[in-house]
């Protein structure tokens, strides 16, 4: 039944030409942080992991840990074909957490997008950005909000 449900969202979230958003619960969270587990190198001896995995390693595990607190799900943003998901807590505020961006995100302006089509569809709510702890999106997200 849960995966009925997950199609049915799925299947609604229709790329554009610019960047396209929506949110998804907690469970259809989990489901599509699933791209950004790496998987070790097959290799007798040594680093199984290379750097970039690593650090996709630490925000999976990252993005796992917070995905353990109600109220948790996400907001996915598809550009170009290519799907980055932000773990966010939902409330009075919807917080950013984590962002799993994909390579060559234009993060700043993914930001930006992001932030108008919360207003747009999601007005009632604040989509804030203080509870990003990697610094780097700090930056970004700061460029995005005019600072």
């Amino acid at each position: 039944m849960m995966l009925m449900v997950f199609i049915d969202i799925a299947c609604s979230f229709q790329p554009g030409s610019g960047p396209s958003f929506a949110v998804f619960g907690n469970a259809e969270t989990k489901s599509l942080i699933q791209q950004w587990k790496p998987n070790p190198v097959d290799v007798p001896s040594g680093d199984v992991m290379l750097p970039a995995s690593t650090e996709n390693m630490k925000r999976f595990v990252r993005a796992r840990i917070l995905l353990e607190e109600n109220g948790t799900g996400c907001i996915a943003a598809s550009i170009d074909g290519s799907l980055s998901v932000v773990v966010c807590k939902f409330g009075e505020h919807n917080q950013l957490l984590l962002p799993l961006w994909q390579p060559n995100t234009p993060v700043s302006e993914v930001f930006k997008s992001m932030r108008d089509w919360h207003t747009e569809r999601l007005g009632h709510k604040t989509l804030t950005g203080a509870k990003l702890n990697d610094p780097d999106d700090q930056m970004a997200w700061a460029k995005a909000m005019g600072a």
